[in-house]
Parts: structure tokens; C-alpha cells; sequence
């Protein structure tokens, strides 16, 4: 049985207790095989978490860990109001979709691009205020936006 399956042995370095899905055992699974070439016999865990993709994170925020994973989840975005998942979960649902669009080659052109800006904002924010502040001041992107046909 593969260590992605459902029932199997969690990832070396994770806890049984975590109700992960096979998927995202999977994807533990592969960050520490890709952390760890090079010859170490085991990775760092601050490489293995790198080497975790953008959608690893985006579906912890899933609802179905709203009572397992997300109270020690909300401890990420200190300054979210009221610390709800959907307040979180939303505008990086947003962002997630926003990302695989362009991965995929897609056409944004006709997307309201200010929603995702104002999405990253929010996160931004959630996590560190200051951070959201010197992003927005130092960023070009409504300079560009305002240049589209």
C-alpha cells in the first residue's frame, strides 16, 4: 500500500494524531523526498516545509478541518477579524485558483485582477499588518493595472 493511501503510517516527522487526507500525506511525503536529495539522510524540516506547494497549504484551510486542524491554524493570521476559517479560507481560495490559471497558461485579461491584488492584501494583513503596509506602498502592480488595455 502506498504511504499516500488512506489508514497508512504518517509521514516521518508528522504526527499520527493529524487528520491529514491521503493527498496531503502524499504531498509530505514527496516535499521530503525532494527536500532531501542531496544525500542527507533526512531533511531538515524547515526544507521539507518549502518544498510544500502553494495547494498543500490552501486545503488545510478546507472546511473539513474546522474543528481539527483550524483552531491551531488561526494562530497564523493574528490579525484576521473574528478568526473565522472562511474569513481566511476565502481569499486564499481566491488566490489558489487565481495561481493555477496562470501555471495553466490561462487567459486573465478579463479577471477583476484588483480582487486578487486586494485578496493578497487581506492575507497579507491577517499575518502581519506592517507587512501589508510595505507591500502596498512599494508595490507597482496598480501602476500596471491602470496600463492595461
Amino acid at each position: 500500500m502506498p504511504a499516500s493511501s488512506a489508514g497508512a503510517a504518517p509521514p516521518s516527522g508528522t504526527s499520527a494524531g493529524v487528520p491529514l487526507t491521503g493527498k496531503a500525506r502524499g504531498d509530505i511525503v514527496q516535499a521530503q523526498e525532494r527536500a532531501g536529495r542531496g544525500g542527507a539522510a533526512s531533511a531538515p524540516r524547515g526544507k521539507v516545509i518549502a518544498e510544500l506547494g502553494f495547494g498543500f497549504w490552501r486545503f488545510l484551510l478546507a472546511r473539513q478541518y474546522k474543528t481539527s486542524l483550524w483552531p491551531d491554524l488561526a494562530g497564523a493570521f493574528p490579525h484576521a477579524p473574528n478568526r473565522a476559517l472562511a474569513t481566511v479560507e476565502n481569499p486564499v481560495k481566491q488566490l489558489h485558483q487565481f495561481r493555477n490559471r496562470i501555471a495553466h497558461h490561462e487567459g486573465i485579461w478579463h479577471l477583476r485582477l484588483e480582487g486578487r491584488r486586494d485578496d493578497l492584501q487581506t492575507m497579507l494583513g491577517f499575518i502581519a499588518p506592517a507587512a501589508a503596509t510595505w507591500v502596498a506602498d512599494a508595490s507597482r502592480i496598480d501602476d500596471v493595472l491602470a496600463c492595461r488595455p
